[in-house]
């Protein structure tokens, strides 16, 4: 399925729009005509892009490329903003992902995934609702004024850093960086209730706001954090069952084989059997 710009666009020289998805439900794969920003900004699902799985939750951004494929699945109370932006329409040459590519760990590549805090969430909110107001205008200078606000919306994105505990942490930050801090040590053995504490949480208000926020555990997003990258190895290596559930933080791989039968339906050997999809 293609994704028209004429669809979303209001005139063919626009170069940027706000798409609120609220609640986002679920979307087969697709591909589009321009590119996109996606921002979530509460619950949690499953973004399959390029025939990688990602569980995603607020605070996590994703570059999709025109040529990119990707699809929603398995949603929960889902909250996203999209920004749908046409490079080749824009003044001024710029580029969202090079942008981006700036942030504060200097990572270099094909980035496309990123994680910012609650307050950095609350800092481009504003910058969002102007953007959306000025791409409804049809005055002469809406077209600048939206890139411009686009261009400041990168910029504000990109500066987001993360710490390594609770220090000088704000409390509007410290849920970012703990979906952050597991995302990137979700293979390792992680003890739940020492995270909470070295983010500042008591266990009970830790489990609460997590909730609040992500509409599931933080026992089930670890977990599904591991499936994710246990997904993505059967695809990519040809190690055994046993040897991706043990590389993916599971200390039991029947318990492994167990859990991911029950999110996706199949065996881990059935999943790897599996056709990929066609993009041509």
């Amino acid at each position: 399925m293609k994704l028209l710009a004429k669809e979303f666009f209001h005139s063919d020289a626009q170069t940027v729009i706000v798409e609120e998805r609220s609640p986002q439900t679920a979307f087969p794969l697709h591909d589009h005509d321009f590119q996109e920003v996606m921002i979530v900004l509460s619950g949690n699902g499953w973004h399959m892009l390029n025939d990688e799985p990602h569980f995603i939750t607020c605070g996590e951004l994703f570059y999709i490329k025109a040529e990119d494929h990707h699809a929603y699945e398995q949603v929960d109370d889902l909250y996203l903003t999209n920004i749908l932006f046409r490079p080749d329409r824009a003044s001024g040459r710029y580029d969202f992902l090079d942008i981006m590519r700036r942030s504060a760990d200097n990572e270099q590549g094909s980035r496309q995934h990123w994680q910012v805090t609650e307050d950095v969430l609350a800092k481009v909110k504003p910058l969002i609702e102007a953007l959306e107001n000025e791409a409804r205008r049809s005055d002469p200078l809406s077209g600048a004024m939206s890139e411009a606000l686009f261009s400041q919306l990168a910029i504000v994105l990109s500066r987001s850093q993360f710490a390594t505990d609770a220090r000088g942490l704000p409390n509007a930050a410290r849920l970012g960086h703990v979906l952050n801090y597991l995302r990137h040590n979700c293979t390792e053995e992680i003890d739940l209730e020492s995270v909470a504490q070295r983010f500042g949480y008591s266990s009970r208000s830790f489990s609460r706001l997590f909730r609040e926020a992500t509409a599931t555990t933080p026992h089930n997003y670890l977990v599904k954090l591991r499936l994710s990258k246990a997904m993505r190895a059967l695809r990519a290596t040809n190690d055994s069952v046993t040897d991706i559930a043990f590389a993916c933080g599971f200390n039991d791989s029947n318990y492994f084989s167990y859990s991911f039968s029950k999110m996706t339906g199949m065996a881990p050997s059935e999943y790897r059997r599996m056709p990929r999809p066609n993009y041509a």
